[in-house]
């Protein structure tokens, strides 16, 4: 399975009590999970029930690949349901290959047997699928092809999906108008479908993108309704990216509740057992002790965050944590060690094409060369952050880097 399936799994499995994790002196490289008393006394009492769901995996594979091996186009129906059930179950596993391979077939299928919703459905995992393995362009033109299918077919589902999805790509690519025009139209179509969790979803990516561009007040509003919405569903597994958003948007409107957005998030990550958004709910609330001076918590924050990133695999996310460490450091007049990190946020940033985090370490790191008394390198570093603001579309960062090379240079230079 994937990193981000394991990890999950494997915290689950911690919280519970079930395993341990020990890191042996001989071998500092891995680390090893064993089965507690407790741990082993579930296992063997889970064994029969996972048997029983396995000898059910296989014989539902085992029809598909009888029916698919014949080939008969009275069966296409029945190999269309299976071929959905089961790639759609691999990709929940973490099973990317395997679940890559059947979404194909299911898609070539489907458009065989001229099913274009489900035709739709699986150019949707394909391109979710090609996202997650960093191959943002054959995404776009996957998903691009599923939005087409979803309209013609009305199926608004694969519709939001593959806008939300867009959406996402777009914004990655710092079209920040065009992102938000996809996110709207996801959310048009997730309300044609009468789904209010898929509705939710698409609210935040575009109240994430209204925060980006300085419309803190909006993205707070729009965020404020989505948790309502989720905790009322009790929707455990989309409610930590609600509250990290959440967090984000009250943080950077200097609300005094920010930092409780950011440590629910982070407690409701570790229920769900989803490592991923407790690391950055761990970055952003360092961000707050950071200005707090509690450096002790936000230093272990910090740490915490950096091994879950590093284990996943994480490198847009484990850039996050470097630049906050970098600030962590700069607070505390660390200055060479701060260079450091964000010499190593800003490689991360270019690396995975964040250009919001890479203006963003530049800022930080321009600030801090200000403290510094180091004019020429200051300016120099605040002005390259202005321009990758200014083309993102991101007005407070602009009017903030405006302020601080006023102090530096004058009003009105750029």
């Amino acid at each position: 399975m994937n990193r981000d399936t394991y990890q999950r799994a494997k915290a689950r499995l911690l919280s519970l009590g079930f395993t341990f994790e020990e890191q042996q002196a001989d071998n500092l490289a891995f680390r090893y999970l064993g089965l507690t008393r407790q741990g082993e006394a579930f296992a063997r009492a889970l064994a029969p029930a996972v048997e029983l769901l396995a000898s059910t995996a296989r014989s539902l594979e085992a029809e598909l690949d009888r029916l698919e091996a014949d080939d008969q186009p009275s069966t296409a129906r029945r190999r269309l349901e299976l071929l959905d059930l089961v790639a759609d179950r691999e990709y929940s596993l973490g099973l990317w290959d395997s679940a890559f391979d059947r979404a194909t077939r299911l898609a070539a299928l489907a458009h065989g047997s001229e099913d274009t919703a489900r035709e739709a459905r699986g150019r949707v995992m394909l391109g979710r699928i090609l996202q997650k393995r960093d191959r943002p362009e054959e995404a776009v033109g996957v998903l691009s092809e599923a939005l087409r299918l979803a309209d013609a077919s009305r199926a608004y589902d694969a519709g939001a999906d593959a806008e939300y999805l867009l959406g996402a790509a777009s914004e990655r690519r710092g079209d920040w108008v065009r992102a938000l025009e996809r996110f709207d139209a996801a959310s048009d179509r997730a309300e044609r479908f009468g789904d209010p969790l898929r509705l939710a979803t698409t609210q935040q990516g575009k109240a994430r993108l209204l925060a980006r561009q300085g419309r803190a007040a909006e993205a707070h509003a729009i965020l404020r309704e989505v948790v309502a919405t989720l905790e009322a569903a009790r929707a455990d597994e989309e409610l930590p990216r609600a509250y990290a958003s959440l967090g984000s948007a009250a943080y950077l409107l200097d609300r005094p509740d920010a930092v409780q957005a950011f440590e629910k998030a982070v407690e409701a990550a570790r229920r769900a057992a989803d490592p991923r958004i407790e690391a950055h709910g761990l970055t952003s609330a360092a961000a707050h002790w950071i200005d707090a001076r509690d450096f002790r918590r936000a230093d272990a924050y910090l740490r915490r965050a950096r091994t879950i990133f590093a284990d996943l695999g994480e490198r847009s996310g484990l850039g996050a944590a470097e630049l906050n460490t970098a600030n962590l450091l700069g607070a505390q007049d660390a200055w060479t060690d701060a260079e450091g990190h964000y010499a190593e946020a800003l490689r991360l940033a270019r690396e995975t094409g964040d250009r919001f985090l890479e203006a963003s370490a530049l800022m930080n790191e321009g600030q801090m060369m200000k403290r510094r008394d180091r004019r020429n390198q200051a300016v120099a570093l605040l002005t390259q952050a202005r321009g990758l603001f200014a083309e993102l579309g991101s007005v407070a960062k602009v009017a903030r880097c405006d302020e601080e090379l006023g102090e530096l240079i004058g009003p009105g230079t750029r």
